[in-house]
C-alpha cells in the first residue's frame, strides 16, 4: 500500500471515526447528565468494564494475530476456512467465559470492586448480568474488522461503532429512566448492531455466516498460539482499567466515574486519529514484513511515529492547559456538577501526559506483530503494568484518584521507552537521528501551541467559573483555532514531511 493510498484510506476512516467519536461523546454526555459522578455512575462504569475490556483484550488481540497470517493467504482459495475457524473457536471460548461470568457474577464483581457494598453492589450486579453477553458480540465484531481490514475494506468496520452509538442514544429515551440498568440494556443492543453490521461485507469476501471449520490448518494453530501473548500484552496495556476500579472502589463516591470520564477525554485523540492511522498502517506493515522489505518497514514505522506525534502532542497540551474548561464544556450539566468537573479535570491533567506514549505504543506494537513477534510486546507491557501497580499503591493514599491517573501515565511512558530501546534490535538501520530531529521539531511547535492556548484561554475568560455555555464554546473554538493555525505554520516552517502538501498549496 503506497503512502498516497494510506492517506486516502485514512481520510475516509477519519470521517467515520469522527462521527463515531462525536456520537460516543454524546453518549457519554447523556450518561454524565443522568448519573453524574455518583453511586449509580460508579456501579455502571464498573459493570461495563467487564464486557468492554475483555472483548477488547480477546477480540482485538485475536484479530491482530489473525491479520498478518490472513493477509498472506489472500490469494488462497481456502482463506475463508482460516478466518471462519479462528472466529468460531475464539467465539466459543468467549461464550464459555461469558456463561461462567453469569454464574459467578458476585465473585467477579467482588474481585473487581471490593469496596462496593449495599446499593452500589446491587446495581453493579444487575448491570453486569445485563451487559455480559455483549462480550461475545463485540469480540466477534472485532474479529470481523481484522478480516475486512486485511481486504482493505475499512469503511464497513468503521461504520459499525457509529451505528452502535446511534442505537444506544436512541434507546436512552425509553430506557434512561431506569438509570444504570436501563443504560446496560442500551449497551447490549448497541453491541448486537456492532456485530451484525459487519456480516454482509464478510459474505462479499467469501466468508459465510455458517461455520467453515478446518482445525488441521497450521495457520489456525499459529494464530491461536500467537493470540495468547497478544492477549496478555493487551491485558498489560489495559490493566490500568482494573487497577482504577479496584483502588477507586475504596475511595470516595464518584472517584471511579471521574477517572472513567477523564479517560474518555484522554482517548479521544486515539479514537479520532491514532486508531485511524494504526488501522490503515497495520496491513501495510504486515505486507512489507511478508515481503521482507525492511526499508519499507523502517519508513512505515517512522511515518507512524511521526503522524501520531503530530496529533497527540498538541492534544496532550490542550487537555493539560484547558483541563477544567474542556471538562466543563463536555460534561457539566444535569447531575454532573462543579464538584464532578473538578474531580474529572484533576484526573485529566495527569492522564493528558500519557496520550503520546499510548499512541507510540500502538504503532510499535503493530510493527512487532507484523514481524510476528508477540512476546516482546508482552514483556514490555508487563514491565509497565508492574510500575503502574507499584505507583498506584504508593500514590493512592496521598493523592486519591489523581494518584491513580499519575501512576498510569508513568506506567505508559515506561512501556513506550522499553519499546523504543528494543526497536533497534528488531529493525536494524532505523533512522533514529531523523526521527529524533522530527520529534524535537514537533515538540517545539507544541510549546508554542501551548503558550498561545493558555494566553488566549485566559483572555477570553475560559478559566472563569461563571462563563456561559456559549462563551465556553466560542472561547475554546477561538483558542484551539488560533493556536492550531500557529502550530501548523511552525511545522511548515520546520519542513515536517507531512505538511508538504499544505505548503505546496499555499505556495501555488
Amino acid at each position: 500500500m503506497s503512502r498516497q493510498n494510506i492517506f486516502h484510506a485514512s481520510s475516509i476512516l477519519l470521517v467515520l471515526f469522527v462521527a463515531s467519536k462525536v456520537l460516543g461523546f454524546v453518549r457519554e454526555q447523556v450518561i454524565a447528565a443522568l448519573l453524574g459522578t455518583t453511586l449509580q455512575s460508579d456501579a455502571f462504569v464498573v459493570a461495563a468494564t467487564i464486557p468492554f475490556t475483555f472483548s477488547t483484550i480477546i477480540g482485538v488481540s485475536a484479530g491482530n494475530a489473525l491479520l498478518p497470517l490472513y493477509t498472506g493467504r489472500l490469494q488462497d482459495a481456502n482463506r475463508a476456512y482460516l478466518a471462519s475457524t479462528v472466529s468460531y473457536i475464539v467465539g466459543a471460548l468467549v461464550t464459555v467465559l461469558t456463561v461462567l461470568g453469569m454464574i459467578f457474577t458476585p465473585q467477579l464483581l467482588d474481585l473487581l470492586a471490593p469496596g462496593f457494598t449495599g446499593e452500589s453492589r446491587r446495581i453493579a450486579l444487575l448491570c453486569t448480568r445485563v451487559m455480559l453477553p455483549s462480550t461475545i458480540l463485540l469480540t466477534m465484531g472485532f474479529l470481523a474488522k481484522a478480516v475486512l481490514n486485511a481486504h482493505r475494506e475499512f469503511a464497513v468496520p468503521a461504520m459499525a461503532p457509529v451505528l452502535q452509538n446511534l442505537i444506544f442514544i436512541a434507546l436512552i429515551i425509553p430506557f434512561g429512566k431506569f438509570m444504570g440498568p436501563g443504560l446496560a440494556w442500551c449497551t447490549l443492543a448497541g453491541a448486537l448492531v456492532f456485530y451484525l453490521y459487519n456480516l454482509p461485507a464478510m459474505g462479499r469476501f467469501g466468508i459465510p455466516r455458517r461455520p467453515l471449520l478446518d482445525i488441521r490448518d497450521p495457520d489456525v494453530r499459529r494464530v491461536l498460539l500467537m493470540s495468547v501473548p497478544v492477549m496478555l500484552t493487551a491485558l498489560t496495556s489495559r490493566g490500568f482499567v482494573f487497577l482504577d476500579r479496584w483502588f477507586g472502589s475504596q475511595l470516595v463516591e464518584g472517584s471511579i466515574a471521574a477517572l472513567s470520564f477523564a479517560n474518555r477525554v484522554r482517548e479521544l485523540p486515539y479514537g479520532l486519529f491514532v486508531a485511524v492511522i494504526s488501522s490503515v498502517l497495520f496491513p501495510a506493515l504486515a505486507a512489507a514484513a511478508k515481503r521482507q522489505d525492511l526499508q519499507l518497514l523502517h519508513n512505515r514505522t517512522a511515518m507512524g511515529l511521526r503522524l501520531v506525534a503530530l496529533v497527540t502532542y498538541p492534544c496532550s497540551a490542550l487537555m493539560l492547559v484547558l483541563a477544567v474548561p474542556v471538562v466543563r464544556l463536555l460534561f457539566e450539566r444535569g447531575a454532573f456538577d462543579v464538584t464532578a468537573t473538578a474531580a474529572t479535570a484533576t484526573a485529566l491533567s495527569f492522564y493528558a501526559l500519557s496520550v503520546s506514549a499510548m499512541s507510540a505504543i500502538s504503532v510499535l506494537t503493530y510493527t512487532y506483530l507484523s514481524l510476528r513477534d508477540a512476546l516482546l510486546p508482552f514483556w514490555v507491557g508487563l514491565a509497565g503494568l508492574i510500575v503502574n501497580i507499584l505507583l498506584d499503591y504508593l500514590l493512592v493514599g496521598r493523592m486519591g484518584h489523581a494518584g491513580l491517573a499519575l501512576g498510569n501515565t508513568i506506567g505508559f511512558w515506561v512501556t513506550a521507552m522499553f519499546f523504543l530501546v528494543f526497536l533497534h534490535r528488531r529493525l536494524p538501520g532505523f533512522d533514529w537521528r531523523q526521527q529524533g530531529v522530527d520529534q524535537l521539531k514537533i515538540i517545539a511547535a507544541t510549546l508554542i501551541f501551548s503558550g498561545l492556548l493558555w494566553w488566549i484561554g485566559g483572555s477570553v475568560g475560559l478559566f472563569n467559573t461563571n462563563i456561559s455555555l456559549l462563551g465556553q464554546l466560542l472561547g475554546i473554538t477561538l483558542a484551539i483555532g488560533a493556536a492550531g493555525i500557529a502550530y501548523v505554520l511552525v511545522l511548515m516552517l520546520f519542513n515536517i514531511e507531512e505538511t508538504a502538501a499544505i505548503r505546496k498549496r499555499l505556495i501555488k
